[in-house]
């Protein structure tokens, strides 16, 4: 029979279940932090290879290479891109865990 206090101090013991009831169904996060879409952190780079007869290709970045493949060039309107061409992506893991771009964009 633990309750809280008026001083807000929490009288009872853990594990009892009723602190969970209590503290009611937020549990600690607003309903503001609940609302918002994730932010999702873009990349950028040079298209380095494309094989406009498989549809993959690599992107530059820096000292990494990246894997795309054209499904995920949603913005291109052509089945060529070119090589050289500055596009921004999103960093997911691809086939075996291995590093592959999605949402691939012309920068």
């Amino acid at each position: 029979m633990s309750k809280f206090i008026k001083s807000k101090t929490w009288t009872g013991g853990i594990g009892t279940g009723e602190e969970i009831a209590s503290i009611g169904p937020s549990l600690g996060y607003s309903r503001r932090q609940l609302d918002k879409p994730a932010k999702v952190k873009r990349k950028s780079g040079v298209v380095a290879f494309y094989n406009d007869s498989k549809g993959y290709g690599f992107i530059s970045s820096g000292e990494d290479r990246v894997f795309f493949h054209l499904s995920d060039c949603e913005s291109f309107d052509t089945a060529e891109v070119p090589v050289g061409l500055r596009v921004s992506y999103v960093l997911t893991k691809g086939r075996g865990g291995k590093p592959a771009a999605a949402d691939v964009q012309a920068a």
